[in-house]
């Protein structure tokens, strides 16, 4: 039971966590056309914050429940433990209060006529901040739970003006969407910049940069922001690749695992490698841009990105494109050349794959992809690099072979 109930709360505390992090893209969004020099942070002034040159102007508290819906009630510990953090922010800077707003997103309800009823926003309920007050300061009175007496005075210890303030730029945003609910806002929040019908695939996009961008911001020890503006660059990224005469390239620094390259080592386009007797560092080079451009065709493959039979009219290009270097290179050699010669006569071929080769698909070129692809259509021979390549053994393709 103990270990269940250990469980329970690491998850409880993860989901929050990731809460928070996802709501700061959700709520960030609503700020790129509106003011993008803000910048977002985490973990910073609050569970998220927007500042701008380091004053901050809303600070957010997030509280997420996974199995129960939590309660709002005026002696809820989660609208005390929020009241004690602002209240001695609000201590450390009194000016603070009449330049920020404070809000607190939660999954929890509010009950009709509570205190935190009192704090939604006017426009779906009857604020009212003199009488919440009144409220949550009669429910300190009389509970004795030891978190909410703390909380009491910490907010007692403001003046009874920096209180008044304070609540005045309060806002509760009760019954938010659970984190597994959020892909909806987030998606129509960029339907007028995603293109038509693709706002799920931008959102994938864009919480896949966002991810990354977010570790490493918290990993910056001066609590890094991010800037609006940067998002809102993103998203026109986004939008560009998603064009109909151009497809998503999302593999082009994805380094593969180890053990896929190991993998790789029985396959024919390392054997073809390895016959014209590239150095190990270009062979590791060749391995990842097979791995990037066969993961990502099947990307695409999978997301119905393709149209008709656009991908083998490319291998066929990139095949046609091939043909006349390689009999070109055939022409040169003489019938008793030596290995050593054939082998130099390849590895020309192949540099000219290596830094010369790069025809588009649709309208984009992408060096991983069209050297991925040549790796690919070497791995079935049907491109080679030493003259006498279709003598290898035909039994070790690997899957592609």
């Amino acid at each position: 039971m103990a270990n269940g109930q250990a469980s329970h709360s690491a998850a409880q505390s993860t989901a929050g966590y990731l809460y928070q992090c996802r709501f700061a893209l959700l709520a960030s969004l609503k700020y790129i056309y509106i003011d993008s020099g803000l910048e977002v942070a985490v973990e910073k002034f609050d569970d998220v914050s927007f500042e701008r040159e380091g004053t901050p102007l809303e600070l957010i508290q997030t509280k997420h429940h996974l199995k129960k819906s939590g309660d709002l009630t005026d002696t809820s510990v989660d609208l005390w433990k929020t009241l004690k953090i602002w209240a001695e922010f609000v201590k450390k800077d009194p000016s603070i209060p009449r330049r920020t707003r404070f809000a607190l997103i939660t999954t929890a309800q509010a009950p009709i006529g509570s205190a935190a009823a009192h704090l939604r926003s006017p426009l779906v309920s009857n604020r009212d901040p003199v009488k919440a007050e009144a409220m949550l300061m009669e429910a300190a009175d009389i509970s004795k739970n030891n978190a909410i007496l703390k909380a009491k005075t910490a907010f007692k210890s403001l003046t009874p003006e920096m209180r008044n303030t304070l609540l005045k730029n309060i806002e509760i945003i009760d019954g938010a969407s659970r984190i597994s609910n959020m892909e909806n806002h987030i998606e129509n929040q960029i339907q007028l910049v995603a293109p038509c019908g693709q706002a799920a695939l931008a959102r994938e996009q864009l919480e896949g940069w966002w991810w990354h961008r977010i570790c490493a911001a918290l990993q910056n020890q001066k609590f890094d922001t991010i800037p609006i503006s940067e998002i809102l660059l993103k998203l026109d990224d986004i939008r560009e690749n998603l064009r109909r005469d151009a497809l998503p390239f999302d593999m082009e620094e994805v380094d593969p695992p180890q053990e896929e390259l190991e993998a790789y080592n029985e396959f024919r386009f390392v054997q073809q490698l390895r016959l014209i007797k590239i150095s190990s560092i270009r062979l590791n080079y060749a391995k990842r841009d097979f791995y990037r451009a066969s993961t990502q065709r099947a990307q695409w493959a999978r997301k119905r990105l393709l149209l008709d039979d656009e991908v083998d009219r490319f291998d066929r290009n990139l095949v046609e494109e091939w043909e006349p270097h390689y009999v070109g290179m055939c022409e040169n050699l003489a019938d008793d050349v030596q290995e050593t010669d054939l082998c130099d006569a390849g590895r020309e071929l192949y540099r000219w794959v290596e830094t010369d080769a790069r025809f588009p698909l649709r309208k984009t070129e992408s060096r991983f992809l069209n050297v991925g692809t040549y790796h690919i259509l070497a791995n079935d021979l049907r491109v080679g690099w030493h003259r006498d390549y279709r003598n290898l053994d035909t039994d070790h393709g690997g899957p592609n072979g």
